[in-house]
């Protein structure tokens, strides 16, 4: 009978012992799943994050102004954006790829993808890519409202700077910037806009017709006052528009031909009508506002113009304003040599802004301080989305 027990207790141990082998071989297996599925988070994550740095060099490379030629362009754009591509430190060698490139009119959507060289793993981004309007106040020069034509310069005697990353010349709507860009790279003269020509949102008063036309009163009121008071501060003379050391206010109504070295001064000027300018360019530091149809600037010289020069021509029919569709032309002839440049400066523009009183409209309008002024208005990235391969 005791054999018996004995023979019981030795099967029952056995028993035990297996399942305790079964549970250990079992742990052991869930100890290596686990493992190989930490493994494979790892490599995904590193496959994310080598996808998140395709996607900024991406955005980087969209947002650079020397490449804005190139908008549109899916080969060459993925072929220089993918030749920055280099393998992560990891020890897996992640690695990035814009897989694709699909351009709108403003809008870019692009799909980087992260991969582990090692184990094929691979992560992809999809994202909207949506321009940055080039905006903020106020470029070099600015055009607002429909235009004819457009006939930029045939020699590089001129260039338009823009400021702080800012765009050489800015307008409101995309068939305008599409009609200058066209104009400019068929003579082979983008080098003469530095900073680019781009569709710009424009702060106010500049974006709004209503604001501008106020704007521009408050302006002449201001000029008023001061001819009649102050002659050295208001002027309607086109041949004394103030110094650098003594900026003027000047008002002109009619269209305004500067000859020769008459295109001299600095302040605040306005032209209600059509501006030619002969001879030397445009020495004048400050803001210009011309509501006329027509532009032409002939001639050369060395003189470099500071500040910001607008043209808009606000109009009202019944009770709506709008800028009005004037058909501009606006005519670059230069011939006479030189190394003519207006640069677009912030600085200058809030001395010019001084000369207006601190209860005029126009002051109150114009708001330089704390604005963009000049640079261009950050892209972004929007419809963010990933997923695994």
């Amino acid at each position: 009978m005791q054999g018996k027990h004995k023979g019981a207790v030795l099967a029952i141990g056995l028993i035990f012992l297996l399942i305790i082998t079964l549970i250990g071989v079992a742990g052991a297996g869930h100890s290596l799943l686990g493992e190989r599925m930490a493994g494979n988070n790892k490599q995904i994550a590193e496959a994310f994050m080598a996808a998140e740095t395709g996607l900024v060099n991406a955005v980087t490379w969209l947002d650079n102004p020397d490449n804005e030629a190139s908008w549109g362009l899916v080969d060459s754009s993925l072929t220089a954006i993918n030749a920055i591509a280099v393998s992560s430190e990891t020890g897996n060698s992640a690695s990035w790829l814009i897989d694709s490139l699909v351009f709108t009119a403003d809008e870019a959507t692009i799909v980087s993808c992260g991969a582990i060289d090692s184990s094929g793993v691979r992560r992809c981004i999809s994202s909207t890519y949506v321009k940055g309007s080039g905006g903020g106040n106020l470029a070099a020069m600015n055009i607002i409202g429909k235009i004819k034509t457009f006939d930029t310069a045939n020699s590089n005697q001129f260039k338009l700077i823009g400021g702080a990353g800012g765009p050489a010349l800015a307008t409101d709507s995309l068939v305008n910037a599409e009609l200058i860009i066209d104009d400019i790279e068929n003579k082979g003269r983008m080098d003469n806009y530095v900073g680019g020509v781009k569709e710009v949102k424009f702060d106010d008063p500049f974006g709004d017709p209503a604001k501008m036309a106020e704007f521009i009163e408050g302006i002449k009121l201001q000029w008023t006052a001061m001819a009649n008071t102050d002659p050295k501060k208001g002027t309607a003379n086109p041949l004394s528009m103030g110094s650098t050391a003594s900026p003027k206010i000047t008002y002109y109504e009619g269209n305004l031909e500067l000859k020769g070295s008459g295109a001299v001064g600095a302040g605040i000027l306005v032209i209600v009508g059509n501006l030619t300018i002969s001879g030397n360019f445009f020495d004048y530091d400050g803001l210009v506002v011309v509501t006329g149809q027509s532009f032409s600037l002939k001639g050369g010289g060395n003189k470099d113009g500071r500040g910001a020069i607008v043209f808009a021509n606000p109009i009202k029919t019944g009770d709506t304003w709008a800028f009005g569709e004037a058909e501009a032309t606006f005519e670059f002839d230069v011939s006479g040599g030189g190394n003519a440049t207006f640069t677009y400066d912030e600085e200058v523009l809030s001395t010019a802004r001084m000369l207006l009183s601190d209860d005029n409209v126009a002051k109150e309008l114009w708001q330089i301080a704390g604005s963009s002024s000049g640079a261009t208005s950050k892209s972004k990235v929007t419809n963010w989305s990933a997923y695994t391969e």
